[in-house]
């Protein structure tokens, strides 16, 4: 990830102060390591919040609060008007006007009024320290603690509970009101017990949390702050692979898991996780275009056939338990209905091979067909509907992952559009290579048009695990005699660059 990004959507508490007793080379060294940190973590795209009130002092005139240092410094770092808040000031009305000059006033109104920051009032009448933590915390993402007392101890407890990084910092400095032990309690704490501040990594960065030592630097305030960046990047990055997915995407085949990973941005260098079953899976995020990010997984069956399907299916829904399914592959259409590297999103999936053997020879056809349910339904007719926008971005898809049809082909129509449309799709054990056996699946459902292999049993089990499924297909042939590969990884190509797409545009995330 581009270091630019790396704490884009963190919102940082700084947690601390200075005690009046603190010599005052102590007190610089704090507040020039803060600005450092503010520097680097403003740089990684991060943002603060802050309680301001009245900023305390020694007799020498040394500020023994961090606060009023973060908004100047990022005051300093974002001088053009940018719409893009880097700051959450906590602070009520009257303390504001009675407890602050008018410099310092100045200096938050300035920025509140180039969009960089906002201002969260508390209520003056309900104006404690706690409530002040507490709101605090509902818009922090991660804790750094550094020197303080109680509320320092108090906000890393409230931040634990709610499963939010914390990292304390061993500058001792004392607290303002000389009541608690504060980072350096909280350090103890992280040292005895690391999984309790930093849930996912913490076993790790305890073992090198002396490498970024305040009291004693080995590294210089910028190479601890960008290791301070690192640490709470890699607790993220971990914190959302532990996750459920928010989509799990099925391949059968190989030209169908990489077009799904080409697709979805999975270098063929990354290491998939392996299942307690031995199924390879792979993860990632798609940015949504409102900015929320869908956690992603990448499955394959290594080979066609709904009882495979089926079986896997069922497994990595117990073992993933993701929220929704989206099957992505090729398919047979037909000749009159379909052009190769055409994009179809199924509407309902029939699975035709179900009969009775009767008496007298006569076979009973007992097709079973499946229907999208509502929530799907609705994702695939508001993203369709959207023809100019869908249109527009698969261009650019296509292009990126070097998708180009031939204008002509011996074998049948091509694709002149890259919008999708919707269909029905039959689903059996069958390889169809007889036009007249593919036509007569419409004997069964006068809709269908497709024809695959593995749609029947992925439904099947999302329909026993009630999890929302939908199927997207690229046509690779026309089930009859002129079947053959050659369309095999363009069609997979347009079918990935489809469902990248409605993952970010089209499918609707019930978090």
């Amino acid at each position: 990830m581009n270091d630019s990004h790396m704490l884009s959507d963190s919102c940082i508490l700084l947690a601390g102060s200075i005690s009046h007793a603190t010599n005052d080379d102590q007190i610089d060294k704090a507040h020039a390591f803060v600005e450092t940190l503010v520097t680097e973590i403003i740089n990684s795209g991060g943002s603060f919040v802050g309680y301001f009130s009245a900023e305390p002092v020694n007799e020498n005139q040394k500020p023994l609060l961090f606060d009023w240092t973060i908004a100047r410094k990022i005051n300093e770092l974002t001088k053009e008007n940018n719409n893009d808040v880097r700051l959450k000031i906590v602070a009520s009305n009257d303390r504001l006007q009675n407890k602050t000059s008018v410099e310092q006033r100045q200096l938050l109104n300035s920025m509140i009024a180039r969009g960089i920051a906002e201002h969260i009032c508390i209520d003056d009448e309900i104006l404690t320290g706690s409530n002040v933590g507490e709101e605090q915390i509902e818009h922090a993402t991660a804790m750094i603690a550094l020197g303080g007392g109680k509320g320092v101890l108090d906000r890393a407890h409230k931040m634990a509970k709610k499963s939010l990084p914390v990292l304390p910092l061993d500058l001792q400095l004392g607290a303002n009101k000389e009541d608690g032990k504060g980072a350096l309690g909280v350090l103890q704490k992280f040292r005895e017990a690391p999984l309790t501040y930093m849930q996912n990594t913490g076993l790790s960065v305890v073992k090198s949390i002396s490498a970024i030592t305040l009291e004693e630097p080995v590294l210089d305030f910028s190479q601890i702050s960008k290791r301070i960046i690192t640490i709470f990047h890699e607790e993220e990055q971990a914190r959302l692979a532990a996750l459920p997915p928010d989509v799990l995407v099925l391949t059968a085949l190989p030209v169908e898991l990489s077009a799904a990973r080409q697709a979805l941005n999975i270098s063929e260098d990354t290491q998939p996780f392996i299942t307690s079953i031995g199924l390879h899976v792979w993860k990632t995020v798609i940015i949504r275009n409102n900015g929320v990010r869908a956690n992603c997984a990448i499955a394959s069956f290594a080979g066609p056939g709904n009882v495979d399907a089926s079986s896997i299916t069922s497994t990595l829904l117990s073992e993933l338990q993701p929220k929704n399914v989206i099957m992505l592959g090729i398919a047979a259409g037909m000749r009159e209905k379909c052009a190769l590297g055409e994009v179809v999103l199924s509407e309902r999936v029939v699975a035709y091979e179900g009969a009775a053997l009767v008496e007298g020879g006569v076979t009973e056809h007992r097709s079973r067909s499946t229907e999208l349910d509502l929530k799907v339904r609705q994702d695939v007719n508001t993203y369709l509907s959207n023809k100019s926008s869908v249109e527009n971005r698969l261009i650019q898809s296509y292009e990126a992952l070097e998708i180009k049809f031939p204008e002509n082909i011996e074998i049948g129509p091509v694709a002149k559009s890259v919008m999708p449309k919707t269909a029905t799709i039959g689903s059996g054990e069958k390889l169809l290579r007889d036009p007249e056996k593919f036509r007569a699946l419409k004997e069964l459902n006068g809709k269908i048009e497709v024809a695959e292999m593995e749609g029947a049993g992925v439904f099947a089990a999302c329909a026993n695990h009630k999890k929302p499924v939908l199927m997207i297909r690229g046509i690779s042939d026309f089930g009859d005699s002129t079947k053959d590969n050659r369309f095999h990884d363009l069609a997979a190509k347009a079918a990935a660059a489809v469902t990248a797409d409605y993952i970010a545009y089209g499918l609707t995330l019930n978090n």
